[in-house]
């Protein structure tokens, strides 16, 4: 947390008291604050004032927001407001969450068992079927994008929350019209460890087949506690990603269940029409690959 925070003890749009700063990305700060309608703590989202002169950073904090309130799934995070602060930053209020993100979870564990991993993407591929079928596509799978909550009664694993659509495409068949483009073709959208081959190459369409890449590297660095590929450089982690084959499970972790191989080699096709068409479909191999088949959550 950063001492002397300015917006600490403010009140933003004359509705929200802010308490703690709780992260900071590269395009905004995310505090505790009480939302003093409803006397209840949430999460509030401040883009960074510097970024408003840039057109792409505003419309793809608009676009967070148009893409999260379409979306019902649990796994979702939930919107309660979107608004202006007096210094015309923008601003977004969301449910605020207990637990830690998947990222931090690897960092301890290294690596999850196979039941973890399958309950963990059978909840991700919740929030992914909904959102494919809305016409949505998140674009930036990674475990910082994965929030593990504590379990609901009765459940021995964590609940999972899929978070920061901000990078989210929008496509013709969800909203009737053409979305205007963030970025233009020559620019690469995404995160380079987890980054489709089809997103690696510029001017190439991507679709939700590039989600489902991205949530394979996951499953293989969930599992293993290794990314696939461990490139020094962006570049060349996305020609790996485009070129080289893909890697083995076993040959990274011993004692995984015999399918995990065979799985991996499907979700990462370098084709997206040789992977999992579905986001049911994937989590529904996973389950049988690790050794039990039901339909996915």
């Amino acid at each position: 947390m950063k001492v002397g925070d300015r917006r600490v003890g403010t009140t933003v749009a004359g509705r929200f008291q802010i308490e703690s700063l709780i992260g900071e990305g590269q395009m905004a700060r995310v505090y505790v604050a009480q939302q003093i309608s409803m006397k209840r703590q949430v999460a509030i989202k401040i883009m960074h004032a510097d970024l408003l002169r840039h057109k792409a950073a505003p419309t793809r904090f608009r676009r967070e927001v148009e893409a999260v309130t379409r979306l019902r799934s649990p796994h979702s995070i939930v919107f309660y407001d979107f608004g202006e602060t007096d210094d015309h930053s923008l601003f977004i209020a969301m449910e605020l969450l207990r637990g830690e993100p998947l990222r931090v979870r690897l960092e301890r564990d290294r690596s999850l068992d196979p039941q973890m991993t399958l309950s963990i993407v059978r909840q991700i591929c919740g929030c992914l079927r909904e959102a494919h079928n809305a016409g949505v596509m998140h674009r930036d799978l990674k475990p910082e994008n994965i929030f593990l909550c504590p379990p609901e009664p009765g459940s021995k694993g964590p609940f999972v929350k899929v978070l920061d659509f901000g990078l989210a495409k929008l496509s013709e068949p969800a909203f009737g019209e053409q979305m205007p483009a963030i970025t233009s073709p020559s620019v690469t959208v995404g995160t380079p460890a987890y980054l489709a081959p089809e997103n690696a190459i510029t001017g190439r369409r991507s679709d939700a087949r590039s989600d489902l890449y991205s949530l394979g590297v996951m499953v293989f660095e969930m599992l293993t506690g290794e990314r696939p590929f461990d490139e020094k450089n962006p570049h060349a982690m996305m020609v790996a990603h485009t070129r080289a084959p893909i890697p083995q499970p076993s040959k990274r972790k011993q004692g995984l269940p015999p399918g995990t191989d065979g799985f991996m080699q499907v979700a990462m096709a370098k084709d997206p029409e040789e992977r999992f068409q579905n986001a049911e479909a994937f989590a529904n191999a996973l389950a049988s690959a690790l050794g039990e088949r039901r339909s996915a959550s």
